[in-house]
């Protein structure tokens, strides 16, 4: 084993190939996403194997079965190389002081609501940096912000106390129903009902997941105030209520932009759902480049 000093006997390459071969499942696909021979990567794997001295996987026939050790490995040659990707992204910084292209994730939410004006203003402020967005529900975005493929995340942030994310708030956002006009709710205005509510279909973005426990807890598993409809494009679901009866559920931000530009009726029901929390999600404990902190006080200033 090396001493404290000395170098590992592998290279972090060895275990980028074991992180995909499980990522990809067997040895034809990583091969593949890695641009490798099958043979390039089945030695890869048997020099990690050789330099620690134990194999990683029981060999019957043709196919790999991850061993009791395997697991230990992945999980420290992960953590490697999330460290390894950190640091390149802190001599970065160091060298450069600047990033020339800004990889963020948005909600669906945010996405209509406060980011058009956000990045007017990032752009004013820097116009030589290149935004890139992705639009996605936190639970697909944070793991890419986790991997080092966004440098922020604005979403929302669920209550998020797992150690990975340094999160800032924008603050709750109350859920509420909106009808096109000409509906028959929204002709019974301020006498309308929760139950005249649910009396029509509904149609709303993908809920975050203690919207889906709460609606769990309060009514019972397989029961739910929930959407009978899911998308997380508001401009779809509005063209849906304008074609239709259905309701669109959304933070009341998102709605009253809608019923601004008078293609929506926002109804004055309190609807029974922990509000939308939008959030700034920033990966724990990695450098922060000053684009990527003037784009989330650009935000903070706007919440």
């Amino acid at each position: 084993m090396p001493g404290e000093n000395q170098l590992p006997p592998f290279e972090l390459r060895h275990l980028v190939h074991l992180v995909a071969l499980e990522e990809h499942g067997t040895l034809h696909a990583a091969a593949g996403a890695l641009h490798l021979s099958q043979s390039a990567l089945t030695k890869s794997i048997a020099a990690l194997e050789d330099a620690l001295g134990s194999p990683l996987f029981d060999r019957s026939g043709r196919r790999l079965r991850p061993n009791a050790l395997h697991g230990r490995v992945l999980a420290r040659a992960r953590a490697m190389l999330a460290a390894a990707g950190d640091l390149e992204r802190e001599a970065a910084l160091h060298r450069e002081q600047h990033l020339d292209e800004l990889q963020i994730g948005v909600g669906p939410v945010v996405a209509l609501g406060p980011l058009p004006a956000a990045l007017a203003r990032f752009r004013a402020l820097a116009p030589d940096v290149r935004v890139v967005v992705r639009v996605a529900a936190t639970e697909e975005l944070a793991p890419a912000l986790v991997a080092g493929r966004l440098h922020l995340v604005v979403a929302d942030w669920e209550q998020r106390t797992d150690g990975e994310f340094d999160v800032e708030t924008l603050g709750p956002d109350p859920i509420a129903g909106a009808v096109r006009p000409g509906h028959p709710l929204a002709a019974l205005g301020e006498r309308a009902t929760l139950p005249d509510l649910f009396s029509y279909p509904r149609a709303g973005a993908t809920p975050p997941p203690r919207m889906r426990r709460f609606v769990e807890e309060m009514l019972g598993p397989g029961r739910g105030l929930t959407a009978d409809v899911l998308c997380d494009n508001y401009e779809v679901l509005t063209a849906l209520a304008e074609a239709s009866d259905t309701i669109v559920l959304g933070p009341r931000s998102v709605l009253d932009r809608y019923a601004a530009q008078g293609r929506l009726v926002a109804l004055p029901v309190a609807y029974p759902s922990p509000p939308s929390e939008p959030g700034i999600l920033l990966a724990a404990g990695r450098p922060v480049p000053p684009a990527v902190r003037l784009l989330a006080d650009v935000f903070l200033s706007r919440a």
